[in-house]
């Protein structure tokens, strides 16, 4: 019985520790896609990022991905850059994975030629960032999160150059659209 009452006692905590810590959620949009994006605050220093949306990546064939991120972020610096609100300066690492339409190039014999091609991805992230709180409950986030990681094709291909559907054996490549993350992308999150 006493057990049953430490581990009650233990989980209860737990969840009052978590839900009184601040948190946020709002949309996350750049080059890269566009992302429902949600921050939890483990201490006055660090938090959780988790972002699911869509990637636009080389958007060419008009079908964009589909892409899940989460990162764990420490606050190095907080300047005083104006009387009003808070500023943060950000970093941390991450991990991300899904489903994506990307460029791929493959050699055929001698031969090197770019495909669109769809697979699944999954790369390790790493995001720095610039935070502003105002002194209503809204938060505006300016970051840059380039991935780098693998591009697993699904196997079969759009051939630019022959315009017709083409399959092959399935490969690994380099996710080269996670690249496109060096572009800095604007958060603008609700914060409760």
């Amino acid at each position: 019985m006493k057990r049953i009452i430490l581990t009650i006692s233990i989980i209860l905590s737990a969840v009052t520790i978590v839900s009184a810590q601040p948190r946020s959620a709002g949309i996350r949009i750049g080059a890269t896609g566009l992302d429902a994006t949600y921050q939890h605050s483990m201490n006055s220093d660090q938090f959780i990022e988790g972002n699911m949306g869509l990637d636009f990546g080389y958007n060419v064939n008009g079908k964009a991905g589909f892409r899940a991120t989460a990162t764990y972020n420490f606050i190095w610096a907080r300047p005083a850059w104006t009387e009003q609100g808070s500023w943060a300066l950000y970093a941390g690492p991450g991990i991300t994975l899904g489903g994506v339409n990307d460029m791929a190039v493959y050699k055929f014999g001698k031969e090197r030629l770019g495909y669109l091609d769809g697979g699944f991805m999954i790369a390790l992230a790493a995001q720095v960032g610039l935070e502003y709180n105002f002194d209503f409950p809204l938060q505006l986030s300016l970051d840059i999160r380039p991935c780098f990681g693998l591009h697993v094709n699904d196997g079969r291909y759009y051939s630019v150059i022959d315009q017709e559907n083409k399959s092959y054996g399935s490969t690994v490549g380099f996710y080269d659209n996670g690249l496109l993350g060096f572009a800095p992308t604007l958060s603008v999150r609700y914060r409760f």
